[in-house]
């Protein structure tokens, strides 16, 4: 399973500023089939180690729900790492 990209990618505003809270559209692709699903992700800065991150689903996907969050969570991490989240 593998997350190609994070599209319509928008910050929400968030009341603690060691909070992001990110809406997306996720494009996942496993044997060649390619799915899209809206999804909520929140990454919280603690003052020690990396960010801790959460993804909700907000669709139904069609294949099982703890690899998809679990590759979304490694793609967010590659991103923040990397600079690329607003």
């Amino acid at each position: 399973m593998k997350v190609v990209e994070l599209r319509e990618l928008s910050r929400r505003e968030s009341p603690v500023h060691y909070i992001k809270e990110l809406t997306a559209v996720a494009v996942i692709e496993w044997n060649e089939k390619k799915s899209e699903s809206d999804v909520a992700i929140t990454l919280e800065h603690k003052p020690l180690g990396p960010p801790e991150v959460h993804i909700r689903l907000l669709e139904a996907v069609d294949w099982p729900t703890l690899p998809v969050i679990h590759a979304i969570k490694e793609y967010v991490v590659e991103l923040e790492r990397a600079g690329r989240l607003p």
